[in-house]
């Protein structure tokens, strides 16, 4: 593919040119920039995909998802985070856009109990069941579900919960985190490897030019405050890992005690009312 391609040049010119840094630079770039997909020049009339077209994106890549993004994923090394991140995962669990089950193979038998897989798009699910093997003796159960509508799920029933680049194609990502809240028990861990914002300004610029090709192409919006949306979700991050300028977040949070979030959503309504208030006052 072009993206493939435009990888392995830059890392190419990156190593001639030398330097450990100047490779995962120029390795990155090259993949933003090809593998990214989204042409910088963007039609006027252009508008953002509402989530049922992004849904019917989401369907008609699944059956060749694991092709399309298997070489970017081993350039920039994501494997090994993901492997590092399922690790962590313990009891009865669910990963929320499960997808094509690319996680499977990373959860570890002697900690996990059962996996719950929970994804909006029907096809990525019939991939994902097709690895089931993947994960034995671990049982599975798989449900087509909208993340921000968990409705076979009870309160405080997971004790882990895990989402891979999930949090970027949420519609609205503080409610299904919300909701991740819900089902998460208590003394539960909330394990994020997601796609965000760069911590460099000439990265962040990037994304944001290339932001409506690459929403329009594969369902993402990259370059979101992914700590921010999680601390408003009502979770504490304990432990916060950013990789390739702060774009690949891994987030170890629990969520906040009852009083805390209450008081968290009674500051949210005041400032909702405070705003409300102006824009009267300006009407």
């Amino acid at each position: 593919s072009l993206s493939s391609i435009a990888a392995v040049m830059a890392a190419q010119a990156a190593l001639l040119a030398g330097g450990t840094a100047t490779f995962c630079t120029t390795a990155y770039i090259g993949y933003m920039s090809f593998g990214g997909g989204a042409p910088v020049r963007t039609p006027k009339d252009f508008t953002f995909p509402d989530e049922k077209e992004r849904l019917k994106t989401f369907n008609n890549l699944a059956r060749k998802w694991d092709s399309t993004v298997r070489f970017d994923e081993m350039m920039l090394g994501m494997g090994r985070w993901r492997r590092r991140l399922c690790a962590e995962a313990s009891g009865d669990c669910l990963e929320i856009a499960v997808g094509t089950g690319r996680n499977f193979s990373f959860y570890n038998a002697g900690k996990v109990t059962s996996l719950t897989g929970v994804d909006f798009a029907r096809t990525m699910l019939e991939v994902a069941l097709d690895k089931k093997k993947y994960l034995d003796p671990i049982p599975l159960k798989l449900h087509h579900a909208n993340a921000a509508k968990l409705h076979f799920a009870e309160d405080n029933s997971f004790d882990t919960v895990v989402d891979t680049f999930g949090i970027c194609s949420f519609e609205e990502p503080v409610k299904a985190l919300r909701e991740v809240r819900r089902v998460v028990k208590p003394d539960g861990q909330v394990l994020l490897l997601e796609h965000g914002n760069a911590s460099w300004e000439y990265v962040r610029r990037m994304l944001k030019s290339q932001l409506p090709g690459h929403v329009a192409k594969f369902g993402c919006y990259c370059n979101r405050d992914i700590g921010k949306l999680v601390e408003q979700s009502g979770f504490q991050i304990l432990e916060k890992k950013t990789k390739h300028f702060g774009t690949t977040v891994h987030i170890v949070a629990k969520k906040l005690p009852e009083d805390e979030y209450q008081q968290l959503l009674a500051e949210e309504r005041q400032r909702a009312a405070e705003t409300e208030t102006i824009i009267q006052g300006e009407g």
